[in-house]
């Protein structure tokens, strides 16, 4: 082996030399280089440096072609990748760590504030203690965190889980793909769902929580009104404190009713008559019934439900006094009757009276029968007549019974001149 060729292998292997004693962190030295023959490949300064890079710091490491580590325990490794910071950590082309204890991974990854993590291809964690972990996520408020390809946490303490998800309100959390969370202490929780509405919790896919306080609950449920609530695939509540229960249910405003008529008679004095919201648990034409709802309060200032056996009670009460009134209405209309038909009988008793016979003679006696009638019913009578022998005087006298098994009598006392 010729000189030429002895001294290119011996200064290969102290290339490799310094690479792996710079891998395991065995520190090197300016001067080590130099005895090496290496000062064109490795540049330290205060730390470890392969290849062109530049290590600046105790225990600061730079690996790569420009590779830049600035600041004690700093490690920067990768193409063009810089880390700037005490304890900073770039790994990857392109990597920028800057800021105490920032770690950067990936290709153009970028952790630019104190305490930041970026892992991925173009994360991003831009704001102190800000975590973005994912191609293109991006975590720019304090203290924020992203995960997911393009997950967004721009505002302070916020959390985005998912591709695409957006966490922009303070304290907000965003959960599924492309989920937003923008309210002040807001929660997306779903595939698209959106929570906009300050303290607005959205969860299941598609839905929308756009109100102050709002919740809606399951697939493409939307609660726009204030504190509304809403419940179920497409349950919209729009009002403000309104709650929609169950798919597709919707609500209204709410109506207030102080009286109601009824067959024409008129009924008021009802207690909550100005309702605020109301609770829905269907749409018109999807009607749905209420079930297992216990009995109410029943006073005059009572704004509880009534069940089914509450009404029951009151209407079979209702039915069973128009029962007892209907056999007071009988039977008074038998008495009705039964007087009627002693009026009538009477009537005719006083006919068959007035039908009695006297002489015409004077000293002379008549004994006569005679009969009446008036509406179907009947009566008889007998009697008995005199007229003095001057013919003066006369008497008659008579006495009757009719159909009704009553008996009517009469007399009388004359005198002619």
């Amino acid at each position: 082996m010729n000189r030429k060729t002895h001294t290119t292998q011996q200064g290969v292997a102290s290339k490799k030399l310094v690479a792996v004693l710079a891998a395991v962190g065995v520190m090197t030295t300016a001067a080590f280089a130099a005895d090496l023959n290496l000062s064109k490949y490795v540049k330290l300064t205060g730390g470890s440096a392969l290849g062109d890079a530049t290590a600046t710091g105790i225990n600061a490491t730079a690996i790569g072609n420009k590779a830049a580590a600035n600041g004690q325990g700093a490690y920067a490794a990768g193409a063009n990748s810089t880390a700037t910071g005490n304890a900073a950590l770039s790994s990857g082309s392109y990597s920028n760590a800057n800021g105490t204890a920032a770690a950067a991974f990936g290709n153009w990854a970028q952790a630019t504030a104190n305490q930041t993590t970026a892992v991925g291809q173009h994360a991003k964690a831009t704001n102190s203690s800000a975590t973005a972990v994912g191609s293109a996520s991006n975590a720019s408020g304090i203290s924020s965190a992203a995960f997911g390809t393009a997950a967004t946490a721009s505002g302070a303490v916020s959390t985005a889980l998912g591709q695409g998800a957006i966490a922009s309100g303070a304290n907000s959390t965003a959960t599924g793909t492309k989920a937003r969370a923008a309210g002040l202490a807001s929660v997306a929780n779903g595939s698209g769902a959106l929570a906009s509405g300050n303290y607005a919790v959205a969860t299941g896919s598609a839905s929308q929580a756009t109100g102050a306080a709002s919740v809606a609950a399951g697939l493409q449920s939307k609660a726009t009104g204030g504190q509304a609530v809403a419940i179920g695939r497409n349950a919209q509540a729009s009002e403000e404190n309104s709650v929609a229960l169950g798919s597709n249910s919707t609500t209204a405003a709410a109506v207030g009713t102080n009286s109601a008529t009824v067959n024409g008679v008129s009924y008021g004095g009802f207690a909550g008559t100005n309702p605020v919201a109301t609770v829905s648990v269907g749409s018109s034409g999807s009607e749905r019934t209420v079930t297992n709802v216990a009995a109410g309060r029943i006073t005059a200032d009572s704004t509880d439900a009534i069940n089914g056996s509450q009404l029951y009670q009151v209407a079979n009460g209702l039915q069973q006094q128009i029962i007892n009134n209907n056999g007071d209405i009988n039977g008074l209309k038998e008495r009705v009757d039964d007087m009627d038909k002693d009026l009538r009988a009477g009537i005719a008793g006083a006919t068959a009276m007035a039908f009695l016979q006297r002489p015409n003679e004077a000293g002379k006696s008549q004994v006569s029968a005679a009969v009446g009638g008036y509406r179907g019913q009947q009566a008889v009578a007998v009697g008995y007549a005199r007229n003095s022998d001057n013919n003066k005087w006369s008497i008659k006298t008579g006495v009757g019974v009719d159909t009704q098994k009553h008996v009517n009598w009469g007399g009388s006392v004359g005198y002619q001149w």
